[in-house]
């Protein structure tokens, strides 16, 4: 049965909400009843838009006013947490207009329950659980005491054997909703077995598994990273020790980064000169970029990308590209000339290769 979400953390959700979307708002039970809202008039009545949504666990549109029934227009979004519909959360307006806020207003919603975790019996276990996820993986102090605790709560008393960080972090503009993604992602978790989960905000679901439980969790991860191919994607670090979970986990966020285009799943393992890409301090990669790409535009990037996809052959590239051969060495020819590298050359197209890797791990760091 869905758990009771105090009044005085909806209240304060629902004022978080109006801060950013500047429209008022109503937090409805499963039952319809609107136990918060930025209108205190409306607080303790019965919205049936709301309810509908709750009941059918599905956005709700109210287009115009009627106000026989005390309905305003706006969107009502059901909530889910820890796998079931919790709350509706009702924003005022025109549609259209406010249900840009929608996916916003969901992931504020979600966090701040998260902060106060509404059931009451798993309070300490999920909210020290997740603390200590994020202390380990910032390799922030922890007492061996409270370790062991909270290992002993979640079932892992044995903590002397390697560990390794998980990765599921959402992309940016998702296709699916982040309430649909997160019972999927927990519903992995209870299907896995035992494993220190938690949430760093914005956008990380973050696994500590033991080093003998991976291969199961490689298939379900894998499966899981197939099943959402526009909305996740997952990294697997390093084995270490439990208290080295740092290491794990910068290196399951450096396989995310190594994807290629069309790629959502990646284990720290597969990788080699993504290793090598990660080790290259930020000032070091800007010269060698200035110095290999200064020149080209986004087109001669482009076609470098599909050259090297095609192991740098002319007849494959000219196929992919629908264009005739000759054109295609033309213009590999112009951007030998534009930058000073041939990339018909091994040992140059090595240069520009390494060069278009920096570049695509360095943006997909900046926006991770």
């Amino acid at each position: 049965m869905p758990e009771i979400v105090r009044p005085q953390l909806a209240q304060q959700i629902v004022d978080t909400l109006k801060t950013i979307c500047r429209h008022d708002i109503n937090f409805i039970d499963i039952h319809g009843r609107i136990s918060a809202s930025t209108d205190p008039a409306r607080v303790g009545g019965y919205h049936v838009g709301g309810h509908e949504a709750a009941r059918h666990d599905k956005i709700v549109a109210i287009e115009k006013d009627d106000p026989e029934r005390d309905l305003r227009h706006g969107i009502n979004m059901p909530i889910r947490f820890h796998g079931s519909t919790v709350a509706v959360i009702g924003i005022t307006g025109v549609p259209e207009e406010v249900e840009k806020y929608a996916d916003l207003a969901q992931r504020i919603t979600l966090l701040l329950l998260r902060e106060h975790e509404i059931d009451s019996r798993n309070y300490d276990t999920r909210t020290q659980t997740g603390y200590l996820v994020r202390a380990l993986i910032s390799r922030e102090a922890v007492t061996a005491p409270f370790v062991a605790e909270v290992l002993e709560r979640n079932g892992l008393s044995d903590r002397s054997e390697e560990w390794r960080t998980m990765i599921v972090q959402l992309q940016e503009g998702q296709e699916h909703p982040l309430a649909a993604i997160e019972a999927a992602v927990q519903d992995v978790v209870r299907r896995c077995g035992k494993c220190l989960y938690g949430y760093q905000f914005p956008n990380e679901y973050i696994l500590l598994v033991k080093e003998r439980e991976v291969v199961r969790w490689e298939q379900a991860l894998r499966k899981l990273a197939g099943d959402w191919p526009g909305d996740i994607r997952i990294g697997i670090g390093s084995a270490r020790t439990l208290t080295r979970q740092d290491l794990s986990y910068q290196a399951a966020r450096l396989a995310i980064q190594s994807l290629e285009v069309g790629e959502n799943f990646a284990l720290y393992e597969s990788m080699r000169l993504e290793i090598l890409i990660g080790s290259i301090s930020e000032a070091a990669a800007s010269a060698y970029l200035q110095k290999c790409l200064a020149g080209l535009d986004e087109a001669d990037r482009n076609l470098l990308h599909l050259y090297f996809a095609c192991e740098m052959s002319l007849k494959k590239t000219a196929e992919k590209c629908f264009l005739h051969v000759n054109t295609v060495q033309y213009q590999l020819k112009r951007i030998r000339e534009r930058c000073g590298l041939d990339p018909r050359r091994f040992r140059e197209a090595s240069l520009l290769y390494f060069a278009l890797r920096i570049e695509t791990m360095g943006n997909k760091k900046n926006i991770s």
